[in-house]
């Protein structure tokens, strides 16, 4: 049925689409497939994206989680898949990395515990080098190149010339970028110059930034812009800063920031960003895309026409934007699939997958002393459900977590069936000889129950719920996210089948 409120949301989205075919040199007289933010789902901040040919490549940050540095591909700009992992062990906290190409090679430069490290490849889906130290205690890293010369600016607005190779550090960081002077009227977390992304383009290098922080009030975080004719400085400012900005605490997309500008084989300019989403910040920073044109006077800027919540025409005519990645897994590869990562350790010792199975060995005496394997998803709801085999003296569960201290879920172990809330309390449920049940975890717009089946018997459902909304950054730090995780503490290990995951409410029935 078509409400006044359908219409006139249908109304304005055509009226966006018709007002940039308009406006857009690479527009058609018909209106093109669009997408809608965000274009991944879940956490994937400081998204770094790439072109190579008419195809795109992004890397975005791992915290704490491995494999790290996950890279992308996508054909269109909005439709990513995973396809590699340039760091396939665990080797610390990475924030904000930068993929980049010169002269025909590949590099990552990340900061790994607030160290900044390179590896380099010939192709975005490598095989990657082991990471090379460049002795460097800084942040958010970003490459750009003049005359056969390579620089590496990074947070705070310091900047050092690389050696020719890019692995090494020629001269130690001085400083080369002063903040842009934030208006005082302005509700932010601090300062933070950070997150520099670098560009060379008709007789220009632009320099992008963040400020504002990337957490704390809504309207924190923004883009900001500056050029300069070398890649040494000196800066001015853009006069349309910040480029992007949210404005209020009631839009839909809070603390938006840390943007980086791709363009098309075809000429079309855009840029991503990250952003929380109101009301869900426990999804931690989603990635957004928006179109940029450039203005006469050679600054660009975000098209005033579109917000990061409108409808946008697709970059590449023809296509449509797919749903996310299903994340469901029937454990039938030899190999995790790249949804997959663990908390503070890839050991490839302690599991076993293939054949229809995972083994997870037990690590621990609790969940605080364990390493969850976790697989981020988006979505205001969803359930997961798997099933869980535990040996004597293993307690196994499905959770949705966000760091040790702070996860809800339901376990399988000696004592039974437990509820953990999100306080950390669980309340225990005795299922005599209870070694095997099928678990489910429905996140009903961050409202929790729990379910359980055991072989044979009807689903049940346990009286305690639990409540999430708080389970984010600016209550608990660490700039992660709550997502759907596996784990066994104690002794043995615990055998787990047929991970399925549904984007909406499901019950048991």
């Amino acid at each position: 049925m078509i409400t006044r409120r359908r219409f006139v949301q249908r109304a304005s989205a055509t009226s966006v689409a018709l007002a940039l075919q308009s406006r857009l040199p690479w527009a058609s007289a018909q209106i093109p497939n669009d997408y809608r933010n965000p274009i991944m789902g879940g956490d994937h901040p400081d998204g770094s994206p790439i072109r190579v040919g008419s195809e795109f490549y992004l890397t975005h940050s791992s915290f704490d989680y491995a494999p790290g540095l996950l890279i992308w591909h996508s054909i269109d700009l909005v439709n990513w898949r995973p396809v590699a992992a340039a760091l396939r062990r665990y080797y610390g906290g990475i924030w904000a990395p930068y993929l980049c190409e010169y002269d025909g090679r590949f590099f990552i430069y990340f900061p790994c515990n607030n160290k900044l490290f390179v590896v380099h490849a010939a192709h975005p889906t490598g095989p990657w080098s082991e990471p090379v130290d460049l002795g460097i205690a800084a942040i958010d890293p970003a490459h750009i190149a003049e005359k056969g010369r390579r620089y590496l600016y990074m947070n705070g607005g310091q900047m050092a010339e690389l050696t020719a190779d890019g692995l090494a550090v020629k001269s130690p960081p001085r400083p080369a970028f002063a903040p842009w002077p934030v208006p005082a009227t302005t509700r932010m977390e601090c300062t933070c110059l950070e997150a520099p992304k670098l560009l060379e383009h008709n007789g220009y290098f632009y320099l992008t930034v963040a400020e504002g922080g990337t957490g704390g009030p809504a309207t924190s975080h923004s883009v900001v812009s500056a050029r300069s004719r070398h890649a040494e400085g000196p800066w001015e400012f853009s006069p349309y800063n910040p480029v992007l900005h949210t404005q209020s605490r009631d839009e839909r997309w809070l603390s938006v920031g840390h943007g980086r500008l791709v363009d098309t084989p075809d000429g079309k300019w855009y840029m991503t960003v990250h952003a929380y989403e109101n009301g869900y910040r426990t999804l931690g920073r989603q990635l957004l895309l928006l179109p940029v044109e450039w203005t006469a006077d050679g600054w660009f800027k975000v098209l005033p026409e579109i917000a990061a919540d409108s409808t946008i025409p697709m970059p590449v005519l023809g296509k449509i934007q797919e749903p996310f990645d299903d994340p469901s897994d029937k454990f039938d590869s030899p190999e995790l699939g790249f949804q997959w990562g663990f908390w503070h350790e890839f050991d490839p010792a302690r599991f076993e997958t293939g054949k229809g199975f995972l083994r997870l060995d037990a690590k621990g005496s609790k969940l605080e002393d364990t390493s969850v394997l976790s697989a981020p998803v988006g979505g205001h709801a969803y359930t997961v459900e798997v099933d869980v085999e535990v040996e004597p003296g293993c307690e196994a569960g499905l959770l949705l977590f966000y760091n040790p201290e702070h996860a809800t879920g339901i376990t399988l172990g000696p004592q039974g069936i437990g509820a953990r809330l999100a306080n950390g309390f669980t309340l225990e449920h005795p299922q005599d000889g209870a070694k095997r049940a099928t678990l489910r975890v429905v996140n009903d717009r961050q409202e929790i129950d729990f379910y359980f089946r055991r072989s044979n018997q009807e689903w049940q459902r346990v009286p305690e719920s639990a409540e999430i909304s708080g389970m984010h950054h600016n209550v608990l730090g660490g700039f992660l996210d709550v997502r759907p995780a596996l784990s066994a503490w104690g002794t043995g290990n615990a055998i787990f089948r047929n991970f399925r995951y549904w984007p909406e409410v499901s019950i048991p029935s």
